[in-house]
């Protein structure tokens, strides 16, 4: 299957008093073309820092970054980080970072008003993904007068409505009870399916993670085990297990 992505060897330090804080040592991933892939690691294990160098929010320290084949040496430094970031990824996140005084439909088509879009594909392609995430009827609703399911389906729609091969979710189902999480992950499913998406989860749930197609496990900044998932409930006893947890905890 054709990579969208690969991370070879990629190293990230912070400073930290008279020591350097190594944050991410030696990473290596890849993510495939229509691909759902989860990432978990406890608290300070690098997610966050992995997920940043991955949407060209902040740049590896060494290391060797391709996309759709190429290397991009300047992945994460402006002004080709911003282009990236436009072009090829949308980014989902745990508080969905809507902007409250705006309407379901400003905020979904907001990525293709800066992209400098035409009012005719703005219209066209908001239109299509409030279709897609089935809020067509809430379009003219403030966002603040929306459940939280439905908040994260705006977010949604907003990160894909530029079309990018890419899709990043930083805990995207964390403020979200447990069957409109799972109402989200189906969504993401669905949209993977029609649009070729490739998903990239950070999430400490392992319900969430076994919606993946595969799991990376990340401590102390490096990836110590990856797990090839088919979902049911032997392979998500397997999956608590590897993060040493239990059916009942």
């Amino acid at each position: 299957m054709e990579e969208i992505i690969r991370l070879n060897n990629i190293h990230k330090f912070y400073e930290n008093g008279k020591e350097p804080l190594e944050a991410l040592k030696g990473v290596s991933l890849s993510l495939r073309r229509n691909e759902i892939l989860a990432i978990m690691g406890s608290s300070g294990s690098g997610k966050s820092t992995l997920l940043h160098i991955l949407g060209a929010m902040d740049n590896a320290d060494e290391g060797e970054i391709y996309l759709n084949g190429e290397l991009k040496k300047d992945y994460g430094i402006e002004p080709n980080a911003t282009c990236i970031r436009a072009e090829s990824i949308g980014f989902v996140f745990q508080d969905f970072n809507l902007i409250q005084d705006f309407t379901v439909w400003e905020n979904v088509s907001l990525p293709l008003i800066l992209a400098g879009k035409s009012a005719g594909e703005i219209n066209k392609r908001t239109e299509e993904m409030l279709n897609m995430v089935e809020l067509s009827d809430k379009k003219k609703n403030p966002v603040t007068r929306l459940s939280g399911g439905q908040r994260q389906r705006v977010a949604i729609a907003r990160a894909l409505v530029n079309r990018p091969g890419i899709l990043l979710a930083d805990e995207p189902t964390g403020s979200l009870d447990c069957n409109t999480a799972q109402g989200i992950m189906q969504l993401l499913l669905r949209l993977r399916e029609e649009n070729g998406q490739s998903i990239i989860i950070v999430t400490h749930d392992p319900v969430i993670a076994g919606y993946a197609d595969r799991i990376l496990f990340l401590q102390d900044g490096r990836i110590y085990d990856e797990y090839v998932n088919q979902l049911n409930d032997t392979n998500m006893a397997e999956i608590m297990a590897r993060i040493r947890l239990t059916p009942n905890e």
